[in-house]
């Protein structure tokens, strides 16, 4: 007699957890000051489906002796793959329709988001998820990804480790997975760079996986190996168990509440300890709930956290792109690119839409399948009499209308896809200019002699060497403006690296002028003593003005402190405050925050300018608005 399909018990309070999460999730992405760890409800929602899917594999394993690969894939794509399909084409279509910076790369972002390789298209095209002006509209579907690709590994390693361990059903499985855990946990601690960006690690399937590998341990675990299908997934045993897995459970909970609001991502421990607490944490508020005891049962089996928590894949899906088509729309100030108005607007069309999705998208898909919700779906068609009978008849019509148009947008989007923003292909332009126009010198510019008492003649732009980055070269036109004559040689993504090797070779052919502006710091801090290599590379005989660089990554505190530690400790070294300039006047920058735009572009020479009007009249200031 064939096995029925053993089921795992329903909790409650399950829902309410998943509801926490998600609200951690849109906090943080709709008011990010008010939750600064609001990002880890991705990790909740990780060690839950690694829980879940796990225990649904060892019930089937343990009451049927075998495990359908077909059937466990089918049922995670009639669960994810319509809600999620949905939200991608028609927020392609309404990002294609918009344009601009936010339809930058929406071909590559739309494919990578299909094939469920979101994350690592991402990390491939040098994505920030902690950059605010950086984040794309499919940013989010990197977790959907990172899971599906435990969906697809997970099955085929457990189901070879439990024919392998059937006399010890718990050890070999539980083995396997506390290796995997510790093995990712361990790569994101390794890999994870101090002072740079954390995409990579944060990302990253193998460097993000001991979520996922924690909730399976958990359920190894606790899971029944009963034969009985009818048995409970998850015994219980008795009272003092259940109160000690509920006070417990609790305590977890604070201490997952506290990292909400403690634990950022800019953080070293984040990424080198604290993410693992945070899944250990969760899966102990997890043991917790399934005993199904107060106030555990309280705080998560009320309607309202249940109510979220049903509809949490739906609000997941939807509320990002929400707040980037609203700011697009908008053309929210980068100032306030985290706007209390909008997230309040954005708040509960998520939760509307949410709802829709998950009572006539999730439900009927997962319920009844794709044929059965198809067949429902065209039985269903309403004669005219009945569209003007009943509202919710209306849908019909409307429904093909947006199918088509849902298609049509991602075609255009995907054939017309800009690989580029407006300010890239306003660097490249600028970069062209650049190579055509001034070049170095082909002998050395020394500077002029001068007496304490005197002023020093104020460099003219035959006399100066300008190295730097993007902002730099942001700047390059209103530096020429000012400064007829000067040498640039700026490019994006430039680290002070990059820099040590022009300036050698300059020297080498006697084309370094006699005053060097280095522009640099907003890619990265110099790496301990590379400026001062830098500096003593160009000479004691040379004036130097270092940039104050500005922007919102993690590493600026420190590229600007050992700017205006050169200065103060150098006599021949001066700094140019733009930092100063950018922080009291916004409107000077692009939408990214970082780069300057028209007058920034202006203000960016002028800090230039009044640093060679110190070196020129015998005065320094090291002082700088920004923080150092």
């Amino acid at each position: 007699m064939k096995n029925k399909r053993a089921r795992l018990r329903q909790v409650k309070s399950l829902d309410g957890v998943r509801g926490l999460a998600v609200l951690a999730v849109v906090i943080y992405h709709f008011f990010g000051d008010v939750l600064p760890g609001g990002y880890l409800g991705v990790d909740m929602f990780f060690v839950l489906s690694g829980f879940l899917i796990t225990s649904l594999l060892v019930r089937e394993f343990r009451v049927s002796g075998r495990i359908s690969l077909r059937d466990f894939w089918l049922r995670r794509f009639r669960r994810i793959l319509p809600a999620a399909i949905i939200v991608l084409f028609i927020c392609t279509a309404l990002v294609s329709a918009i344009g601009g910076d936010l339809a930058v790369g929406i071909r590559q972002q739309f494919f990578g988001t299909l094939f469920f390789v979101n994350n690592w298209t991402q990390i491939a095209t040098s994505q920030s998820y902690f950059a605010e002006n950086e984040v794309q509209v499919f940013a989010h579907y990197w977790s959907l990804a990172v899971e599906e690709q435990f969906y697809v590994i997970w099955p085929l390693l457990i189901f070879a480790v439990f024919l392998l361990s059937k006399r010890y059903p718990r050890r070999g499985p539980i083995v396997l997975a506390l290796v995997l855990a510790i093995a990712s946990g361990i790569a994101m601690a390794l890999i994870y760079t101090p002072g740079d960006d954390p995409t990579r690690v944060y990302y990253g399937t193998d460097t993000h996986a001991f979520g996922l590998l924690i909730g399976a341990i958990l359920s190894l675990l606790v899971t029944s190996l009963h034969r009985d299908p009818h048995a409970d997934s998850w015994p219980i045993g008795d009272k003092r168990i259940s109160a000690f897995a509920g006070a417990v459970g609790l305590f977890a909970t604070v201490g997952f509440v506290a990292q909400l609001f403690l634990m950022g991502a800019d953080l070293d421990f984040t990424y080198r300890g604290g993410l693992i607490l945070t899944s250990i944490l969760g899966a102990v508020m997890i043991w917790g709930v399934l005993h199904e005891t107060a106030p555990l049962r309280i705080l998560f089996a009320n309607r309202v956290m249940r109510w979220f928590g049903q509809r949490s894949f739906s609000l997941y899906l939807w509320h990002w792109p929400l707040i980037m088509i609203l700011k697009a729309l908008f053309n929210t100030d980068p100032a306030h690119d985290r706007s209390t108005l909008l997230g309040l607007i954005c708040l509960p069309l998520s939760f509307l839409l949410a709802e829709i999705t998950y009572q006539h998208v999730e439900n009927p898909f997962r319920r009844g399948g794709f044929n059965k919700t198809w067949n429902g779906y065209w039985a269903s068609r309403p004669s005219i009499d009945e569209i003007h009978a009943a509202f919710r008849k209306v849908a019909w019509p409307v429904v093909p209308v947006l199918v088509v148009a849902s298609i049509a947008g991602v075609v255009y989007g995907v054939i017309n896809s800009n690989d580029k923003t407006q300010l890239e292909q306003e660097l490249d332009k600028l970069q062209e200019l650049n190579q055509s126009g001034a070049t170095a010198p082909q002998h050395p510019v020394t500077a002029p002699p001068t007496t304490e008492n005197r002023a020093r003649p104020l460099p003219q732009g035959s006399d100066i060497t300008a190295l730097g980055d993007s902002v730099m070269l942001a700047s390059s036109q209103a530096l020429n403006a000012r400064f007829p004559g000067i040498y640039i040689d700026a490019d994006v993504s430039r680290h002070y690296s990059a820099a040590i090797p022009i300036i050698e070779g300059m020297k080498q052919s006697g084309t370094l002028r006699s005053t060097v502006f280095l522009g640099f710091g907003t890619n990265g801090a110099g790496f301990p003593g590379q400026l001062d290599e830098l500096i003593d590379a160009i000479g004691g005989d040379h004036t130097i003005v270092l940039s104050v660089p500005y922007g919102d990554r993690d590493w600026m505190q420190s590229a600007r402190t050992e700017v205006v530690q050169e200065a103060q400790a150098r006599d021949n070294v001066y700094i140019a405050d733009w930092c100063t300039r950018a922080t009291q006047d916004q409107t000077l920058l692009y939408s990214d925050g970082v780069h300057p735009e028209g007058r920034g572009a202006d203000e960016y020479a002028l800090a230039f300018q009044q640093a060679l009007e110190q070196y020129s009249n015998h005065e320094k200031s090291t002082s700088t608005a920004c923080t150092i």
